[in-house]
């Protein structure tokens, strides 16, 4: 069978999920329909019956069959540090008073919101490109929580913005190399130009291309990191030394403030692109303040050391929080409680 998402077929037939995957799914929407069980008395089960067994690394394969089961699958793959009865609460992304909107600013000029759905710079792309960079003029697109945005940039290359985030370029690029800066995470699809280097700044480290496709997240230090997933890119930290990696494996920065490289499947790391929360073996800590940060919503925990449990968690991002919270309940451990602009986890 064929479906046909945007512009783009998926074969249905071949990427049904596993029969493995299938049983996890009814059971979990069978908890669902139960009465809470013992969540600690269970979890230790499950701890004890599966730790000798290596999870099975998730397949690259679309999404769209999770439309038939409210778009969700929570598998507790990996537990972290050992529950405690700490009373301390830990919180963070907090709410803010916002509006959910792209706004565009160029130099010498106010914010403006932009209506349109993206943007296309790159009919400036034909113009005799200037030597230097401070005569060119810049313009920053910028999301809000709760917005994904995309954009073309003077020189065809294309960039998607997710929520929170924010580019700055320069209305022409230079004759010698093309930079531009991020906060926040972006997926780029590079042009090609050999003649050009394509320059990527964070506050944490610099990416250099020339043309490939990756994903450059710098909300924080923790979690910033930039995946490769095609073509070759050089990323830099200053003292934190510099990586050269190849399409599959992702540099983040680790102990001292040094980059370090490993493999990864980078189907998850771009899924956000695509309309999805994508989490593989992802601490429920970071899953909490993406949310948080798409849903602009207080996230506390009461038990600290459940930030470290480890959930493989796919959701559309178009759903509310509340269908979220309620698919977290049905297997994740301790309690996902909905409050008044705030999710408390227990």
């Amino acid at each position: 069978m064929k479906e046909d998402k945007g512009s783009q077929t998926i074969d249905v037939d071949i990427l049904m999920p596993t029969e493995d995957e299938q049983h996890e799914l009814r059971m979990a929407m069978g908890r669902a329909s139960r009465p809470e069980p013992d969540v600690e008395a269970e979890l230790e089960k499950f701890v004890a019956a599966h730790m000798e067994r290596r999870p099975a690394k998730p397949w690259v394969r679309p999404l769209a069959w999770l439309s038939a089961a409210a778009a969700v699958v929570v598998l507790i793959l990996l537990v972290g540090k050992p529950f405690s009865n700490e009373k301390r609460q830990e919180a963070f992304v907090a709410v803010e008073n916002l509006k959910r909107e792209v706004t565009i600013e160029t130099e010498g000029s106010e914010p403006a919101v932009v209506t349109q759905k993206q943007l296309d710079f790159s009919h400036v792309a034909h113009k005799p490109a200037l030597d230097k960079p401070a005569e060119m003029g810049k313009t920053t697109i910028a999301t809000s929580r709760g917005m994904d945005f995309g954009l073309t940039l003077p020189d065809g290359t294309e960039v998607w913005l997710n929520a929170e985030s924010r580019i700055t370029f320069p209305n022409e690029f230079s004759s010698r190399q093309r930079e531009i800066e991020i906060d926040g995470e972006a997926f780029f699809d590079v042009r090609k130009d050999a003649d050009r280097p394509f320059i990527v700044h964070t506050k944490y480290f610099t990416t250099k291309v020339l043309g490939t496709s990756f994903d450059v997240k710098a909300y924080r230090e923790e979690t910033a990191h930039v995946v490769l997933v095609s073509g070759k890119v050089e990323v830099t930290a200053g003292e934190g030394g510099s990586k050269t990696i190849m399409p599959g494996e992702m540099v983040s920065i680790g102990d001292g403030g040094q980059l370090q490289k490993e493999s990864v499947d980078t189907y998850s790391y771009i899924q956000w692109k695509e309309g999805f929360f994508y989490f593989d073996r992802t601490p429920l800590g970071d899953i909490m303040r993406e949310l948080g940060r798409w849903y602009n919503i207080n996230i506390v925990f009461e038990k600290p050391s459940l930030m470290d449990v480890r959930l493989h968690f796919v959701a559309e991002k178009s759903q509310s929080i509340n269908e979220i919270v309620s698919s977290l309940n049905a297997v994740a451990p301790g309690k996902v409680e909905m409050g008044d602009n705030e999710i408390t986890v227990y």
